[in-house]
């Protein structure tokens, strides 16, 4: 089949650019003929732009962004050479047989300044396609009633509706809409295919990762002293550009930083998924924030305890069988 991904691939942000090229491998791996939709509206873009005028209003932080410029445009240069790697095709190409949305936040109205249409299947090439979302999310984000009777209205759209988070999925169900809940592409590649994605060598040796989605405390002083016990050094990967720390990395080295780490100390899912890969003693470090909780549900499900050393065997028996449910899912719904 011809299928179609929309979902936040243009932006720079780790997390976004790996579920998408994951779900895009897995897809090729099943036979089918895939391209990524690059859409990429300004709410995506701008707040990974490294300058903006707004700064001209703060010295300190152009003095900030100024002093990690080099490092921030090799970021942002390997970025862009990871999307080449895409079969891009323009918002309104035709001729597809299905289109997948998702996985990623693509239904949180705050970050998309409201529904947006496109990624409810309410495009104009969407007519007539088979319409499919992939763990998509809306953030856990509480909305008033008139969102949530506009949101229903747009859910009409899909043929088969598959969701991030547990959570999500009962409040569907409240709603009388069928959804399932299926594996974050990144966990649906695997092994297999994200070591093809992390062609990077190693860049570090001995040392204690961190990776902070939503800034803690907590982890750096976490990395710190288990640095300190065990002779180890630590490299943080930063947020942006803008935060405590030079982010020079590229996707494929932030995915080489986790593949040989000693340990890894995060609040980010990714950060976490990654880990569990690459059988990595990490410690999550909650924020407090409902990005907490598709982390939480992911360990409860593979019966992870935090601070704890798994059994990794076990770790991926239950990884190939939810990993099994959601391919099925996926060739269900393209049958």
């Amino acid at each position: 089949m011809r299928i179609g991904i929309l979902t936040f691939h243009a932006a720079k942000n780790y997390g976004a650019v790996l579920q998408c090229r994951c779900l895009y491998e897995v897809l090729k791996s099943l036979g089918h003929d895939v391209s990524v939709i690059d859409y990429r509206p300004d709410y995506l873009i701008e707040p990974y732009k490294i300058w903006k005028n707004k700064f001209l209003k703060h010295p300190m932080t152009m003095l900030k962004v100024s002093s990690r410029l080099a490092g921030s445009l090799r970021r942002n240069a390997a970025f862009d050479e990871f999307e080449k790697e895409f079969d891009l095709a323009q918002p309104g190409t035709t001729g597809f047989d299905a289109i997948l949305y998702g996985s990623d936040q693509i239904w949180n109205s705050r970050i998309c300044g409201g529904f947006d249409p496109v990624f409810f299947a309410a495009a104009p090439y969407a007519q007539g396609v088979r319409n499919i979302s992939y763990a998509a999310s809306d953030g856990g984000i509480e909305l008033s009633e008139d969102e949530k009777k506009q949101f229903r209205h747009y859910l009409h759209n899909f043929y088969r509706i598959g969701v991030r988070e547990y959570p999500m999925q009962e409040r569907m169900d409240e709603a009388g809409i069928p959804a399932c809940v299926n594996i974050d592409p990144v966990l649906l590649a695997g092994r297999p295919i994200v070591d093809l994605l992390c062609s990077a060598p190693a860049c570090e040796k001995g040392y204690i990762l961190t990776y902070e989605a939503i800034d803690n405390p907590a982890v750096p002083a976490t990395a710190q002293r288990a640095a300190a016990e065990k002779g180890l050094h630590v490299v943080s990967i930063s947020r942006s550009p803008y935060s405590e720390g030079i982010n020079k990395y590229g996707p494929k080295e932030f995915v080489a930083l986790f593949r040989d780490a000693e340990e890894v100390v995060t609040t980010s899912f990714h950060g976490t998924v990654l880990s569990l890969l690459y059988h990595k003693p990490f410690r999550f470090i909650p924020t407090k924030t409902h990005a907490d909780e598709r982390i939480l549900s992911l360990l409860n499900a593979l019966g992870v305890k935090d601070g704890k050393t798994p059994d990794w065997d076990a770790v991926d028996r239950k990884l190939d069988a939810l990993r099994e449910e959601s391919v099925n899912y996926i060739k269900e719904a393209l049958q």
